[in-house]
């Protein structure tokens, strides 16, 4: 009895305590904290682009294997891969021995056609005025302008047979019919080569066809002449740009989609045929609501704003962001033409906040 009469005495004071325990002081409300001291900015209509954004890849503007055009064996091949060359530029050389000494024969064929031709017309003017005064037979006379008919064709078939050998020797020099890059020499010193035989592939480079590829449901929304900006994982820091030349005529039936194509100023050779390409097709400009971009404080991953209510009160609003441009920011849902946002909020910045304008 002594032990539960102490432990009463004991407990007695903890108990009043606990029953007399000051509260803590409640939070101070948002508007009752010192006001924030800023500016305002409104929200306003500015003109934004609108883009398609498709896919695509780029091509070379000539891309073709240069063949032979002659019989021979290669005596030379000066070009490798990543050789520039110009239009006419040597790819190749044949052996050229045959096709001169055909050249030669033929232009003696040629000349002595020539020659019998001159001895033909000699003749028939010669006998010319005899036959305008009956001194000769007609029939004599007939026979001159025939032979010299004769001779004009021997002297046609032998410039021809002229001019087949020298387009002959002319082919045992293979040569670059556009500018461009060498991307693989198919031949070497040695090699027998026959009519169509594959020399060297030749791509053009200096500009590149960009090929994309554009959905059904957004085919109507193209015009040739429309602005491209595109990306290539090669430079992903830089945008080029290119203009929307041809569109093809008809979808392809597998994948529902038409081909388009721009042409691509590649003067410096950065861009290579065959990157890949993430294209922004503009197709128009039109206005939108836009706030300064440094209006818009995100947290985490969620954009917000602080609107500034009638009653100077921050009216805390998560937003949904569209394209930015020129330093302002499309305002896609969240505010309405005409509202009024803090510029610059700072983690100070709070819904229920009073604010104060800057003097």
């Amino acid at each position: 009895m002594k032990t539960i009469a102490l432990l009463a005495l004991l407990l007695t004071p903890l108990a009043w305590v606990a029953c007399h325990k000051v509260p803590p002081p409640s939070p101070q409300a948002p508007s009752d904290r010192p006001p924030i001291t800023g500016s305002r900015v409104p929200v306003a209509n500015h003109p934004f682009p609108r883009f398609l954004r498709v896919t695509g890849q780029l091509n070379a503007k000539n891309d073709a294997i240069v063949a032979a055009n002659a019989l021979g064996l290669v005596v030379a091949a000066p070009v490798e891969r990543g050789t520039l060359v110009a239009v006419g530029d040597v790819l190749a050389r044949l052996d050229d021995r045959h096709a001169k000494l055909a050249l030669a024969e033929a232009e003696a064929s040629r000349q002595l056609a020539q020659a019998r031709l001159a001895l033909a017309k000699n003749e028939q003017e010669r006998n010319q005025p005899l036959a305008e005064k009956k001194a000769v037979a007609a029939a004599d006379y007939q026979k001159f302008l025939t032979e010299v008919a004769a001779r004009l064709a021997d002297l046609a078939a032998a410039q021809a047979r002229r001019d087949l050998a020298q387009q002959t020797l002319d082919d045992s020099v293979i040569r670059a019919v556009f500018a461009g890059v060498v991307a693989e020499r198919l031949v070497a010193p040695g090699q027998y080569l026959t009519a169509e035989s594959p020399v060297a592939r030749v791509v053009e480079t200096a500009t590149l066809r960009l090929l994309l590829n554009v959905a059904e449901t957004d085919v109507a929304a193209l015009e040739v002449g429309q602005t491209i900006a595109f990306t290539t994982a090669a430079f992903p820091r830089q945008t080029f740009a290119a203009n929307l030349a041809h569109l093809g005529p008809a979808l392809r039936e597998a994948s529902r989609d038409l081909i388009v194509e721009a042409a691509v100023d590649n003067a410096d050779g950065r861009l290579r045929p065959g990157f890949f390409c993430n294209a922004d097709i503009l197709l128009r400009t039109e206005p939108a609501p836009a706030i300064p971009t440094d209006a818009i404080r995100t947290d985490g991953s969620l954009p917000r704003v602080f609107a500034i209510t009638s009653d100077l009160l921050l009216s805390e609003r998560l937003v949904d962001l569209g394209a930015s441009r020129d330093g302002f920011t499309e305002i896609r849902a969240g505010l309405a033409p005409g509202d009024a946002v803090l510029a610059h909020p700072g983690p100070e910045a709070a819904d229920g906040r009073r604010f104060q304008a800057a003097p």
